[in-house]
């Protein structure tokens, strides 16, 4: 169970949010289970009952619980739990093997990221073009070696791509993509990995998105995902199978 004494650090709604969150999350508060009475979580974590009441109302949001009159306050099933939320994302990372939530991570991109590059092919206006070049170019400003500005450049070039798809749903996927992208830009970048930037690769998919061919966008991103999980792989951060 986490421990309800650690320091309640940044806001505090949003830290007694997470401690909450990681009970039900480790299975401390399992799907089904009721939660102490507010009483009782008030004596845990030391808070007030504004703070709680407002840190449960965030969990409420994220599908992880309900509450009834007269029934408390009880863990919905994991059917209801909204996994693609930043903040779960985030949250699941602290009790969820780094292997499983890498894997997970590289799925999505792997179903989402080469149809968000056809689509984009098919709407990026010069806009958007000129934004995603611009990435790129920043992309590749240490000359191939990873640094903050380059990591953050590589983030922005594929949530850009996520948006240029002119699809909102998919748009809002960025959250999961970042992650993704920096779970594993904080495996590759150690030093014992070799990991190039890919600009290449990712420059060929900027130039069929600004071509304004779909399949050729789609088929340089599938290439661009592929070099990423066989590196992922070399550093055992994924399974092989």
């Amino acid at each position: 169970m986490q421990d309800a004494a650690s320091p309640l650090r940044g806001n505090l709604k949003s830290a007694v949010a997470e401690i909450i969150a990681l009970r039900i999350l480790d299975g401390s508060y399992p799907p089904g289970s009721t939660l102490p009475t507010e009483a009782g979580l008030l004596a845990d974590l030391g808070v007030s009952r504004t703070c709680l009441r407002e840190a449960l109302q965030t969990l409420v949001g994220k599908g992880l619980i309900s509450s009834r009159p007269k029934h408390g306050t009880s863990v919905r099933p994991e059917v209801d739990w909204n996994f693609l939320d930043g903040q779960m994302l985030a949250w699941r990372a602290k009790v969820v093997p780094q292997t499983q939530i890498l894997a997970e991570l590289v799925g999505i991109r792997d179903l989402v990221e080469p149809e968000a590059a056809a689509l984009a092919a098919r709407h990026a206006d010069d806009e958007a073009i000129a934004a995603m070049r611009e990435a790129l170019d920043a992309m590749g400003a240490a000359n191939g070696v990873r640094n903050p500005d380059t990591q953050n450049a590589d983030v922005r070039f594929h949530r850009l791509m996520l948006a240029a798809s002119r699809n909102a749903l998919l748009s809002g996927l960025g959250a999961c993509i970042e992650n993704a992208l920096r779970a594993s830009i904080s495996i590759t970048s150690d030093p014992r990995v070799s990991d190039p930037i890919a600009l290449d690769q990712h420059r060929l998919v900027l130039d069929a998105i600004a071509a304004h061919d779909p399949e050729a966008a789609r088929r340089e991103m599938v290439k661009l995902m592929s070099m990423t999980r066989n590196i992922l792989k070399t550093a055992k951060a994924l399974p092989d199978a």
